[in-house]
């Protein structure tokens, strides 16, 4: 990637960004703020307003924004593709409310298009300084940021969180998919059918951008079972196919099993009358649970109580119950935090020894949703079989048609 002057931004691609919104108007303050101090100006500024409540139109406006209101809520990638209509730059760069740029992310996805003509889309990733200081907002988020950074720049999926494109071939795959009528993965969706038209997508790992959104416990995992996980399961069956990168990678894939074993270990080993074997693996997951209060802070203190609580309880219940198939579930544990030894000194190093303990439940957490999402999945994708069958549709990738081209913006766009 070349990082030329300033001075050759007129020799750029002209870059529409196209923020899809509904409510939430600090954060898109926030976001329009950031977008407009980038160091690359955008041609132009496009919100979609989904149907929101608060006035987003008058936020919007203060920045300089082409703002679209549409009459109903539709979801965000019926949004995206209204903003994508009425664009006249050359790329779209896409990112969401509750997103906030880099000052030269934009500068570094535009030029990365324009130094390589044979890229179709390049996207980037969150960075390791979320807005919410939360444990669950800090893990999902940096969690994120490691997962892109530690994968292969050469990607099969697009994401519009901070992602860029080329009109063209937007327009010409249809865009996205507006069947996902929630935020769920039709961004994923987008990149399946980019990669089967063999169109190329970087991950470029310069573009970086801080996230803001709060995430809660039952929020995070009915997001990731229910509006990514089985949804993503269904779609790789549909399109027999299975990129292997990201989230999907052949460790996390055997972390994935390692979760489901622990979770039918417990069972198991009360079936054959040795329930307390159970117990040093929940004390592990209880003592590393109990470290998330000391999440975030540095020193010797807190370091030692990382280390020495959860080992002490662990190695006191087990001595107690005296239970030898209790190295059953206890290794099951072990072994999913071994698999990703690396995640746990990325953790460590950027937020210390008693985060990177505590994200043992998180971890555990995410990887069961994975586990549970698969059944789910293959019974959505059998049900969707069902339908097409009815519908005289095959499971293979369906190429939307084009989308239409320049479209005069209205204030209000009906359903």
């Amino acid at each position: 990637m070349h990082t030329g002057s300033l001075s050759q931004a007129d020799a750029l691609p002209r870059v529409s960004v196209v923020v899809a919104v509904r409510n939430g108007i600090d954060d898109l303050r926030a976001c329009l703020a950031a977008i407009r101090a980038s160091t690359l100006a955008a041609h132009e500024l496009i919100v979609i307003d989904d149907a929101s409540t608060q006035d987003v139109v008058s936020v919007g406006e203060s920045f300089g924004a082409k703002v679209v209101r549409l009459a109903q809520n539709r979801g965000p990638a019926f949004a995206r593709n209204r903003g994508a209509e009425i664009a006249s730059g050359e790329i779209l760069f896409f990112t969401d409310a509750d997103v906030r740029v880099h000052p030269r992310t934009i500068e570094i996805a535009t030029r990365t298009l324009a130094d390589d003509g044979s890229l179709a889309a390049v996207i980037g990733s969150y960075d390791e300084t979320p807005a919410d200081p939360h444990f669950i907002a800090q893990y999902k988020n940096l969690f994120h940021h490691w997962v892109h950074q530690t994968s292969k720049p050469e990607a099969k999926t697009f994401w519009s969180g901070c992602g860029a494109i080329r009109r063209r071939v937007f327009l010409a795959a249809g865009g996205f998919n507006e069947g996902y009528r929630r935020p769920s993965i039709e961004d994923i969706e987008l990149g399946f059918r980019l990669h089967a038209r063999g169109e190329r997508i970087r991950l470029e790992k310069a573009m970086l951008a801080t996230h803001a959104k709060r995430w809660y416990l039952l929020d995070l995992i009915r997001t990731d079972v229910f509006l990514r996980g089985v949804p993503w399961i269904a779609l790789m069956l549909r399109d027999r196919h299975d990129p292997k990168d990201l989230n999907l990678s052949a460790r996390s894939k055997l972390a994935t099993v390692l979760a489901g074993l622990f979770v039918l270990s417990l069972p198991l080993v009360m079936l054959l009358g040795h329930g307390l074997a159970a117990l040093p693996a929940l004390a592990l997951l209880g003592a590393t649970g109990m470290v998330s209060t000391w999440a975030g802070r540095r020193g010797r203190v807190a370091s030692a109580a990382a280390l020495a609580v959860p080992i002490l309880a662990t190695a006191a219940v087990a001595a107690a119950v005296a239970e030898p198939l209790a190295i059953v579930p206890l290794g099951c544990l072990v072994a999913l935090a071994s698999s990703h030894f690396d995640l746990y000194a990325f953790f460590a190093k950027r937020r210390g020894l008693a985060f990177a303990a505590a994200v043992l439940p998180m971890h555990l957490t995410f990887q069961l949703c994975c586990a549970a999402s698969v059944p789910l999945g293959w019974l959505r994708h059998t049900r969707d079989l069902r339908r097409a069958e009815r519908s005289a549709d095959g499971p293979a990738i369906k190429e939307l048609p084009p989308l239409p081209r320049n479209t005069p913006a209205q204030q209000s766009i009906g359903a």
